[in-house]
């Protein structure tokens, strides 16, 4: 199958040839493309001068370059590194195997599991654990690793999958998109170094942070909106019996509302509640036909992609 990997950068001109020479050497067939996102350095020469396709994206942040991948390269196997050289290239064919083989559409590079040794700073480590700890609360969903760069997608998975975040969220969202939408998703360990004298982290750990959180809990409303606003509604009910009970036990100790703005904060919060728990189930049926529209138009490609392939041949 035709393979390509894809390297997102921005100012990695001390480690993105030794990056492209790594890849070159696992995959010789492989088509090395390298994004440059604005860089100030002479990312972009060096990366052309080891023999990569480099290919200019303007707009700034790692989800901008991860949709213009998706969009402008066409391939059966894509692999996904980031290009500080903090990942082994050795582990590759590991983690195109279960695509090749047609067993799953994303395999994730764990830097976490048990047989990974990984070089983690404490807060960075910290701060993965506490995102996993949202994932499998909200979601459900229990992996390893959800913010690593290095992962392989199948073409199915990259040409039906839409992704909107611009920034370092891409890879939470992603993750969660392919679970939630049934995509085959595995993970195998692979080991994380530190980054080479030269080289320095792009992520900004408060905003950055924040902006994974916001996306995670956007997601989450998208997909489960019943559990969202149902939530939500839930907690204003329960908010708005702390003055109704107070209200309740003045009238059957006087046999009236004495406390008028505390009865009315109370039916108004209450009915809030309500009206949350009703637009959720309005929203969970509306985003259940969808995910069944989606799982339909999912089938119809499959369905051409096998006709054609039984036409021309298979791709590999």
């Amino acid at each position: 199958m035709r393979v390509a990997v894809l390297v997102p950068c921005h100012n990695e001109a001390s480690t993105i040839k030794r990056v492209i020479e790594a890849f070159r050497l696992e995959l010789p067939a492989a088509r090395i493309y390298v994004f440059d996102n604005n860089s100030a350095d002479e990312t972009a020469a060096v990366a052309r001068e080891a023999g990569a396709t480099v290919i200019q994206e303007p707009r700034l942040g790692k989800g901008n370059v991860v949709q213009a991948m998706f969009r402008q390269v066409d391939s059966d196997v894509y692999v996904m590194v980031d290009g500080d050289d903090t990942y082994p290239a050795e582990a590759v064919h590991r983690l195109i195997a279960p695509i090749r083989a047609g067993e799953a559409d994303m395999v994730i590079g764990s830097r976490l599991q048990e047989a990974s040794k990984s070089e983690f700073r404490a807060l960075n480590r910290l701060g993965n654990r506490m995102y996993l700890f949202f994932l499998r609360s909200m979601f459900g969903i229990r992996i390893s690793d959800l913010l690593s760069g290095y992962r392989a997608f199948s073409r199915r998975f990259v040409l039906g999958t839409p992704l909107f975040g611009g920034g370092f969220e891409t890879e939470a969202e992603m993750t969660i998109r392919a679970l939630t939408r049934r995509f085959r998703v595995t993970e195998i360990p692979v080991d994380l170094r530190n980054r080479r004298a030269g080289s320095s982290s792009k992520i900004r750990i408060i905003r950055d942070g924040f902006t994974i959180l916001k996306s995670m809990f956007a997601l989450f409303r998208d997909y489960k909106p019943l559990a969202f606003f149902g939530g939500i509604g839930l907690v204003l009910i329960g908010l708005g019996l702390i003055p109704g009970g107070i209200v309740i036990a003045d009238f059957f100790r006087t046999g009236l509302i004495l406390r008028i703005p505390s009865a009315i904060l109370a039916v108004g919060t209450v009915l809030a509640g309500f009206i949350s728990i009703v637009m959720g189930v309005i929203l969970h049926v509306i985003a259940q036909r969808f995910r069944e529209l989606d799982a339909n138009l999912q089938t119809i490609a499959d369905q051409i992609r096998r006709s054609r392939e039984i036409k021309d041949g298979p791709l590999c």
